[in-house]
């Protein structure tokens, strides 16, 4: 079989199961880790991206089309925070965006991200509302993007509930981790 005969959502899950291959490979805080969270993210972007323009194309052509289903359906939702239970991982139109965060978060148990929206501006949103939206049993460690002036992109631990977390070009990127015992 070639990469040409696969359906694009195939395609996203060979290269989903390549990095999971390579991520097993590296210590389970190795700083590559993050270098794999943003190759996948971006070749997730990109086949969205691919995906809305065929769509677009065909659709000026008069064709049907049909989705290769990679959206989530209403039982993937279902386990999502009731504030983020939307068709699509875009916004609505009728959500303000001056008063709400987009907020883009990763568990160790999805290659996929999840999207939620917190009713707050960036930069008002604290560990607490974070915690809030996720809603998630369990302890578990949080960490986000952000930009540190000596080291560059990093993963910014945060550990206060009322610190306001991170943002990262107009949102906010996070991992929530299980926390086995292990902290400092």
């Amino acid at each position: 079989m070639t990469i040409k005969s696969l359906s694009q959502g195939e395609e996203l899950q060979l290269v989903r199961e390549a990095l999971r291959s390579l991520r097993d490979s590296f210590s389970g805080h190795d700083p590559q880790h993050h270098t794999l969270d943003t190759l996948e993210q971006g070749v997730s972007s990109l086949m969205d991206r691919l995906h809305t323009l065929d769509a677009q194309r065909r659709q000026d052509r008069g064709e049907e089309f049909k989705s290769p289903g990679r959206r989530a359906n209403s039982t993937d939702r279902d386990s999502w925070p009731p504030s983020s239970k939307m068709a699509h991982s875009h916004s609505s139109p009728g959500l303000d965006t001056a008063v709400s965060t987009k907020v883009l978060y990763f568990t160790d148990r999805s290659l996929t991200p999840f999207l939620i929206n917190i009713p707050k501006r960036l930069g008002e949103v604290t560990l607490r509302d974070f915690k809030a939206a996720v809603d998630r049993q369990g302890s578990f460690r949080y960490h986000f993007k952000a930009l540190d002036p000596e080291f560059g992109t990093v993963k910014e631990e945060v550990f206060q509930d009322g610190a306001v977390v991170p943002g990262w070009e107009g949102k906010i990127v996070a991992w929530v981790e299980e926390d086995h015992g292990e902290r400092r």
